[in-house]
């Protein structure tokens, strides 16, 4: 059965959310990859009155994922969260080539062998004024700057697109409730402190869970340093495999 075969489900969804949940559920329950952009393609073809932006489609399954709510069960009966695999496009549709993609997958194996690149109609609607406002806010989440910023309670926020993007600089998968690892470095000149993060275990650095509702990680300043001050904001910039944040205050 493939992604595009029409269901009873499918065609009894009240909303594309739920349309999206029963197309996942069904690519888990055989055991095979997908993307969001083959999500989005089943639902222009089949439920075309469904009112949606790929973007803000591909932002909900980011979501689910995060919150742990893509998961994979074995013969056995035994359950795994999704991994999400960095992959590029190859230009085999009209998204250009070298476009950064994620398929989720029960493994990562999976995930890089699975064929994601599809066509994806265009809408048959107009937007509303009030949807183009919900679609400019989805791409806006998933264009974030890459800019830690330390909240009311003084922890400092590194977003998820941070992690999307090392993902796909180093090629690690992410898999749902995974840990990323963070250490302190002081130049030894003394002109300031990085705080370094990681997608994979590092001798020296302490272990964060990324968060299930947002995917994002936040933590208090390390013994090291003083208190992070609520509205600061950080650059963050890929070095290598790690996010550095050098905690040297952005203006404004």
């Amino acid at each position: 059965m493939t992604i595009s075969t029409p269901t009873p489900n499918l065609r009894a969804a009240q909303t594309w959310q739920d349309a999206v949940c029963s197309l996942i559920d069904r690519r888990c329950a055989t055991h095979a990859g997908f993307s969001s952009g083959e999500l989005a393609r089943t639902l222009r073809v089949e439920r075309r009155d469904f009112r949606f932006a790929v973007t803000e489609l591909g932002e909900f399954v980011k979501d689910l994922f995060y919150q742990g709510a893509i998961e994979y069960s074995d013969e056995h009966g035994r359950v795994t969260a999704a991994v999400q695999v960095p992959r590029r496009t190859r230009g085999r549709s009209r998204t250009p080539a070298g476009t950064e993609v994620f398929v989720y997958a029960p493994s990562p194996t999976i995930g890089e062998d699975h064929e994601f690149e599809v066509e994806i109609p265009r809408p048959g609607f107009s937007p509303t004024d009030l949807e183009r406002q919900r679609f400019a806010a989805a791409a806006a989440l998933a264009h974030a700057e890459l800019v830690a910023s330390v909240h009311g309670d003084g922890r400092l926020c590194i977003p998820r697109r941070a992690f999307e993007e090392l993902s796909h600089a180093t090629g690690v998968s992410i898999r749902g409730g995974d840990q990323v690892w963070l250490e302190l470095r002081v130049d030894p000149h003394g002109t300031g402190e990085t705080v370094r993060v990681y997608l994979e275990p590092r001798p020296g650095c302490s272990a964060h869970g990324l968060s299930a509702e947002r995917g994002r990680v936040r933590f208090t300043a390390p013994s090291e340093l003083p208190g992070f001050r609520p509205g600061t904001r950080y650059a963050i910039e890929i070095v290598g495999d790690c996010l550095a944040i050098v905690l040297d205050p952005l203006a404004g």
